[in-house]
């Protein structure tokens, strides 16, 4: 490995273990000076955030020199990035920084403690999108939901206990019944633990002889499926964001939570048959659920959190729907754009629960009767929430464009009943989002809010939370303006996986010319510096 190459290979390391450490030292240290906590946690959370533009930056190499970059240790830290995970790990760094902001200015019991969880949450969703091993890959899954867990239920709002239990039983179940089917898979791979990367299964699983049994597919599809709150495995996702910190919520919601998809496109969607036969259909109509059902809820909501709670499931459906045609007509663009929305969906997301707190921590409530007439008194945390919520629906400027569009031109050789039952979520989310906004910021000021300030005045938006939420914004301006950023990375490895799904579900083919040229290899070393 060259120069360059070994570089990234450290900076790669450092950022996914460095905010692992500092958590330790505040776990540890619970008794530091506060500026020393504070100092430190920024460290921990903006570091993998400035590595991170290190790799974008064009100065720092070329872009292959990070794709397929390949990091040898033991086989659960055998790292790698490739064109799927490294705008997810972009992603999920800038939610971390931001996530990070939030905790910092937060008041909370022991507060060493709290910023240490959260930093075991940043590191092991970070090491998720890093890692090539398949049993890391749940490993580090685990890793980052026990402090999920533990902050929801110490630190959470109204209902954390019944919210933490209830997200610890889907989503282990979820997880269990995913790694059944890969250990399933990994057998008639013939693959162990050591040797168990993604590009491995992928060979394995088209040179074995024997087919995969029939309900490994399904296994692995409504296991993960479970994670990323595919309907009707939904349920303990809005109670679970609504009850959680804030910070906490940014996390998952935004980044997390990709860890079932990016399972599904990276593990089933190409040789598990997921978008064929019965399997197919029920995958189909799951994720149309999660678009006409979900949205009707979200009509239905009248509080702050538990709306975007649900509307963060809801937007979940254009992703499914994209994997599904990917896997079921082998349509690239379906899986790129799914990809793409996958990051703009995080840093949209991530940034709506953070506005929608700092509304909470100004007038005590997130009930819509309750609020009105805020942009008034907030004009810049108004103007940030409006800009959040047009990224949410998909504005143009924005990357939840590029990924929606990408979505419903995939589905054009759908039937038109189910192109019109697509395009008209765009008009419900549109609905609920912008009555949310005027319910909050326009409209006359509310006899609560007359009084709270009247008895204790508050202000605008803090400078923190600005650079926090403008960082999120600005990090979904950049990707709606220059899309290559992300597409760049996607293409090649969208185009090898819906081939491959395709040929899975075709009569068996010589085995070393089933697997498409382009498909992923995470573990493929990094070619040298040009």
């Amino acid at each position: 490995m060259d120069t360059f190459s070994t570089l990234n290979a450290w900076l790669l390391v450092t950022a996914i273990f460095l905010p692992i450490l500092v958590g330790l030292l505040l776990l540890a240290g619970r008794v530091l000076p506060r500026s020393w906590v504070s100092g430190l946690a920024f460290v921990g959370f903006a570091v993998p955030a400035a590595v991170v533009l290190w790799f974008l930056l064009p100065l720092s190499g070329p872009l292959d020199g990070i794709l397929r970059l390949r990091v040898d240790g033991p086989w659960l830290f055998k790292l790698g990035l490739n064109g799927v995970s490294t705008p997810l790990f972009a992603m999920t760094a800038m939610v971390g920084l931001a996530a990070g902001l939030k905790a910092l200015i937060q008041e909370v019991e022991a507060r060493a403690t709290y910023l240490g969880l959260i930093l075991f949450m940043f590191g092991g969703t970070l090491a998720v999108f890093s890692t090539d091993n398949i049993i890391g890959f749940y490993f580090f899954h685990e890793f980052a939901l026990i402090p999920t867990f533990i902050l929801t239920l110490f630190w959470g709002g109204e209902g954390r206990r019944s919210a933490a239990m209830q997200m610890a039983i889907y989503l282990t179940v979820g997880a269990m019944l995913s790694l059944g089917g890969i250990l399933i898979a990994m057998q008639v791979a013939g693959l162990n633990w050591g040797d168990a990367t993604f590009g491995a299964l992928f060979q394995g699983l088209f040179a074995a002889e024997a087919p995969l049994p029939a309900a490994t597919g399904a296994l692995t599809l409504f296991g993960l499926g479970t994670l990323a709150s595919l309907f009707p495995f939904h349920s303990w996702a809005a109670p679970g964001y609504s009850a959680a910190p804030t910070p906490v919520s940014m996390l998952h919601a935004g980044a997390l939570k990709k860890f079932g998809l990016y399972g599904i496109v990276m593990i089933a969607a190409a040789s598990m048959q997921i978008g064929q036969g019965s399997l197919g259909q029920w995958f189909f109509w799951c994720a149309l659920a999660n678009l006409l059902v979900v949205g009707l809820i979200c009509m239905a909501q009248r509080d702050l959190k538990q709306l975007l709670s649900w509307s963060s499931v809801a937007h979940m459906g254009p992703i499914f729907l994209g994997l599904w045609v990917g896997t079921a007509k082998g349509k690239a663009d379906g899986i790129d754009a799914a990809i793409f929305l996958m990051v703009a969906h995080g840093l949209s997301c991530a940034a709506l629960f953070l506005l929608a707190n700092a509304v909470r921590t100004r007038t005590g409530t997130y009930r819509f009767e309750e609020l009105g007439g805020l942009a008034a008194r907030t004009p810049v945390l108004a103007a940030f929430f409006v800009a959040a919520t047009m990224a949410s629906i998909g504005l143009p400027g924005f990357g939840n464009f590029w990924g929606e569009v990408g979505v419903f031109l995939s589905l054009r050789a759908e039937p038109l009943w189910v192109q019109a039952l697509v395009a008209s979520t765009v008009v419900v989310s549109a609905i609920y989002a912008l009555r949310a906004v005027a319910a909050v910021f326009f409209g006359p000021t509310s006899k609560p809010i007359e009084e709270r300030a009247a008895h204790a005045p508050f202000g605008d938006l803090g400078f923190t939370e600005r650079l926090a939420a403008g960082l999120l914004l600005a990090a979904s301006l950049t990707i709606g303006f220059i899309p290559s950023l992300v597409t760049r990375c996607t293409n090649a490895d969208a185009r090898g996986i819906a081939a491959a799904a395709v040929r899975s579900a075709a009569p068996k083919a010589p085995a070393a010319t089933v697997i498409p040229a382009a498909a992923p290899q995470a573990a493929t070393p990094a070619p040298s510096a040009r």
